[in-house]
């Protein structure tokens, strides 16, 4: 850890990047030496808060910075001393909430940009005055009725959600817990078409809820509460081939609870979550992982990753 200490009273659950500042978002109400409700602006170098101060009403899940707008997503019914139902557009510079309105009617819990469009995921049943199950894509240039014709509609047995999203070219990446996307039965993860939002032949079929998803080149990492995909057992967290949909060899094999969020960068896929074992070693909250690595790369009496948890 470097001497950087913002020393947030409360947990912080978004976090996002651009210049010198790193942008904050959770359920605290003291950061970086000041007084912040729910979200906050932090110097890069010092760890301070910054003058950039929207004052949440309530918990911010989400943040996703494009140009010089953070775009914002929790629980919150009111931010930037305006009303706004989970979902908000804020000045980079000012902090002050723009006319850009989406009006939720449930909680966000992660939104991705790419160009003009800003992809929500949640567990809203109406956003941008359209109704629109769980998954939406936004346009960014309208201030209100700014849903897109791009409808998804993911829906479940038992209080379904999308609680990842990742865009990769024409692709649409996302996770949850739902049991039909895009007009097709998929099972907690899918490919959507970027344009059209249907289902793509990518089905990893995953046996619990996926609640992260990073993409690199031909592989889709995941992360979350499963215990397989497809046939292949994968506690908490695998990487999965971007045409085949099929698990590929590397296997943590978290536990014994799951992984909540997953960043690669380079030849390391960096893993956050609730476990305190991966890789077959013992390893609290966060593990840096090789994305080369295997099963076959655990030492004698370690046993398979695959096999050290059951549910």
């Amino acid at each position: 850890a470097t001497a950087w200490d913002p020393n947030a009273n409360w947990p912080v659950t978004a976090l996002a990047v651009s210049g010198g500042a790193v942008y904050v978002g959770g359920s605290f109400t003291s950061i970086g030496d000041s007084v912040r409700h729910y979200i906050a602006a932090l110097d890069a170098t010092t760890g301070t808060a910054t003058a950039w101060n929207p004052d949440a009403g309530w918990p911010v899940n989400t943040l996703a910075v494009s140009g010089g707008t953070v775009y914002a997503g929790g629980k919150f019914s009111s931010i930037g001393g305006k009303a706004r139902e989970y979902i908000a557009a804020l000045d980079a510079a000012t902090g002050a909430v723009t006319a850009w309105n989406p009006n939720a009617s449930g909680e966000v819990y992660v939104l991705a940009v790419s160009g003009s469009t800003v992809y929500a995921g949640g567990t809203f049943s109406s956003i941008g005055g359209k109704a629109r199950n769980r998954i939406a894509a936004l346009d960014a240039t309208k201030d209100t009725l700014n849903a897109t014709d791009w409808n998804p509609n993911a829906i479940g047995s038992f209080l379904p959600y999308v609680h990842a999203l990742v865009v990769s070219g024409s692709t649409v990446y996302a996770g949850g817990s739902f049991t039909s996307i895009g007009g097709q039965t998929r099972n907690n993860i899918t490919a959507l078409d970027a344009t059209t939002g249907a289902a793509t032949a990518w089905s990893p079929d995953a046996y619990g809820e996926v609640r992260a998803l990073a993409v690199s080149g031909s592989t889709v990492y995941a992360g979350g509460w499963f215990s397989s995909m497809g046939d292949s057992t994968r506690y908490y967290i695998a990487a999965l081939d971007a045409v085949t949909g099929k698990a590929t060899a590397w296997n943590p094999g978290a536990g014994p609870s799951p992984v909540e969020v997953l960043v690669v960068s380079g030849d390391t896929a960096y893993a956050g979550g609730y476990f305190t074992s991966i890789g077959g070693q013992p390893q609290t909250y966060v593990a840096a992982l090789s994305r080369s690595w295997t099963d076959a790369d655990l030492e004698v009496g370690d046993g398979p990753a695959s096999a050290i948890f059951s549910l």
